[in-house]
C-alpha cells in the first residue's frame, strides 16, 4: 500500500505549485481584479508598508496585490489578512478566495482551505484550478470520493489540465483503482511526461508489473 504520508506530500506539493502559478500571474491578476491593482516598483517598496484601510488604497485589487507580496515574503498570516480584506471589499472576487485556499493549504489549515475553495468554486464554476484546490483539500481530509468528483470536474472544464489528471491518478490509486490510474498515466504521457513518470513510480509501489510502450 502507498502510505498516506506519500499521498499527502504529493497533493500538498501539487496544491502549492498550482496555486503559486495561478495567483502570481500578473496577467491573471489584472484580468480578474475588480479594481485597479496598485503597482509596486520592487519588493522593497512593500516591506513594512501596511494597507491603508479607508484611504485611497482601500480597494480589493490593492488588498489582493498586497496579499501576493506578503505571500512571496512568507508572511502567511499577513497574506491571509490581505486576501480577506480583498474579499470583504469585493464579495464576488473569486481569486481572493482561491488565494486564501492556497495560503491556508500552505499552513495546513485544511478546514479553512476547504471553505475558501468551496466559495471560489461557487463564485466561478468554470475555474478549473479552484476545483483542483478543492480536490487536494478533500483528499488530505480523507474525503476521497468527493475529491474524485471535483477533480473530474476540473478536467471536464480544462481537458489538457495535466495537474488535474495527475491528481486524479493519485486519487484512483488511493481508492484502489489501479486501472483508472493507469488510464490517467496514459493521458499524462502526452501532456506532461515528468508527471507521468511520478504516477508510474507510485503505481510501481502497488505492483511489480505495469504497461510499457
Amino acid at each position: 500500500m502507498i502510505s498516506s504520508f506519500s499521498f499527502k506530500k504529493a497533493f500538498f506539493l501539487l496544491s502549492l505549485a498550482v496555486g503559486i502559478a495561478q495567483i502570481s500571474s500578473p496577467a491573471k491578476i489584472s484580468e480578474a481584479s475588480p479594481s485597479p491593482v496598485r503597482p509596486y516598483q520592487s519588493e522593497g517598496d512593500a516591506i513594512g508598508e501596511e494597507i491603508e484601510v479607508g484611504g485611497r488604497n482601500d480597494s480589493a485589487g490593492t488588498f489582493f496585490s498586497q496579499g501576493l507580496i506578503y505571500y512571496d515574503q512568507g508572511r502567511w498570516q499577513a497574506a491571509i489578512k490581505a486576501f480577506e480584506r480583498a474579499a470583504r471589499a469585493e464579495p464576488n472576487y473569486e481569486l481572493a478566495y482561491f488565494a486564501l485556499g492556497i495560503t491556508y493549504s500552505r499552513l495546513e489549515f485544511w478546514e479553512k482551505a476547504l471553505a475558501s475553495f468551496t466559495k471560489a468554486v461557487a463564485l466561478s464554476p468554470d475555474h478549473a484550478e479552484s476545483y483542483l484546490g478543492l480536490g487536494v483539500t478533500y483528499t488530505v481530509l480523507g474525503r476521497n470520493k468527493d475529491a474524485l468528483e471535483v477533480c473530474k470536474k476540473a478536467v471536464q472544464i480544462k481537458p489538457e489540465y495535466a495537474q488535474a489528471h495527475y491528481a486524479l491518478a493519485l486519487i484512483y490509486l488511493k481508492l484502489g483503482d489501479r486501472a483508472a490510474a493507469v488510464r490517467e498515466w496514459g493521458v499524462l504521457e502526452k501532456l506532461a511526461p515528468a508527471l507521468a513518470d511520478e504516477v508510474m513510480g507510485l503505481i510501481d509501489n502497488r505492483s511489480d508489473s505495469h504497461p510499457r510502450k
